[in-house]
């Protein structure tokens, strides 16, 4: 715990109600705790099943930052302290809230899964927590659009569970009903773990028969099976930094009733789960698989037309026909996945990284890496370092 103490003024009292099993959660924590140390808070962290009422009379906090678990009832009874909500939406009860953008998390596993050439698409789900049914809707939505095949998901509404663990022979069932190969996207990387050994059980292969993958890139999740899975990187220190931004507004008495903070994943960290090719046009396969074993260098799209035997014209043609991109922007976006493994796993420079990840100059990275990620390669390094080990420590 914090001192209570600075300067000889008590310090403001700042409850956290949070359920810490998770890497999410933990990572949160991580991210406020230290705001709250520079700040001076007294930190106080307790389980969402403690008594609220006790805990609002016994230390009178300033600020509650509370979890998904609370309901109306013991949020009322935190009063008359102020509330900061992660990362659950509540900003129509008046709450500030900090929030992830679900749409982009779903935007991440399906932009993973559809350059592997896979165009049969699912999803996988224990419960209707609102993340998981947005992550779910963004998806299925988003999949229709880019023309692939989606299949009722389990738990969907469509094909649903009745209670799963007392029925693991209808989810096998159902793994064996998908078509073959499919991308199975799960709403959470402890949610995937589970699907993998009912993968394993229905004697299906990941990924060569289904490629899975999950998000909160919760290491402990993600490395416990064999093989390991994918996962969207979903930045909960960030969550955490962004909530004590709140909870210091409060303590200003500065008006917060309606702030909604959305905080945007970061990326998605491959691994064997997702490592497969199922792009049924040969000559299409032959140039993804040409240009990625050769994306560090200067690559031209006549020099990949003729290390495939194909025309320039031809190539193009039957690229937008099987992955609806150009053969130009696959160079791009490999060249980009080089970088992008490159910075998570090196302390290179952003110039060696270029001439490594077969771009001329850091400039040119920095303008491909935008528009592909969204964010400068510096600014990726950074935040993916917190992030990948607040998820190693959890």
């Amino acid at each position: 715990m914090i001192p209570a103490t600075l300067s000889g003024v008590r310090a403001p009292r700042v409850l956290v109600l949070l359920d810490t099993r998770g890497a999410w959660s933990r990572g949160v924590l991580r991210g406020f705790m230290a705001a709250a140390q520079e700040h001076a808070w007294t930190l106080l962290h307790y389980h969402p099943t403690a008594d609220v009422r006790w805990l609002a009379r016994e230390w009178a906090p300033s600020v509650a930052v509370v979890g998904p678990e609370l309901g109306a009832e013991a949020l009322a009874a935190l009063a008359p302290a102020a509330l900061v909500s992660v990362p659950v939406d509540r900003t129509g009860q008046g709450t500030p809230s900090v929030c992830i953008d679900e749409d982009a998390v779903a935007t991440l596993a399906l932009d993973h899964l559809l350059a592997t050439g896979l165009r049969n698409l699912t999803s996988f789900r224990f419960d209707d927590a609102p993340f998981a049914v947005a992550r779910e809707a963004a998806f299925v939505s988003q999949a229709r659009a880019a023309g692939a095949r989606v299949v009722p998901g389990w738990g969907s509404g469509e094909r649903g569970p009745g209670p799963w663990q007392e029925n693991p022979a209808t989810i096998v069932a159902w793994l064996r009903s998908l078509p073959r190969p499919c991308g199975i996207f799960a709403g959470t990387d402890a949610w995937a773990r589970t699907l993998a050994r009912y993968v394993h059980v229905a004697g299906l292969r990941i990924p060569e028969d289904l490629a899975l993958i999950g998000a909160d890139n919760d290491t402990l999740e993600c490395e416990l099976m064999a093989p390991r899975i994918s996962s969207v990187v979903i930045p909960w220190q960030e969550v955490g930094r962004r909530a004590a931004e709140l909870t210091m507004d409060a303590l200003m008495e500065r008006p917060t009733a309606q702030a909604r903070v959305v905080v945007t994943p970061v990326t998605v960290v491959a691994r064997r789960s997702t490592e497969l090719l199922a792009i049924r046009d040969p000559l299409v396969a032959d140039a993804v698989c040409w240009i990625r074993s050769h994306a560090d260098q200067r690559l031209t799209v006549p020099m990949v037309a003729s290390a495939v035997g194909g025309g320039r014209q031809r190539l193009e043609r039957r690229f937008r026909a099987t992955l609806d991109r150009s053969v130009l922007e696959e160079i791009r976006r490999a060249r980009v996945e080089v970088a992008k493994q490159l910075l998570a796993t090196t302390r290179t420079d952003l110039r060696e990284v270029a001439r490594q990840s077969g771009f001329a100059t850091a400039g040119v990275l920095n303008g491909a890496f935008v528009r592909e990620v969204g964010t400068t390669p510096g600014a990726y390094r950074r935040q993916l370092a917190r992030e990948l080990d607040s998820s190693a420590d959890g």
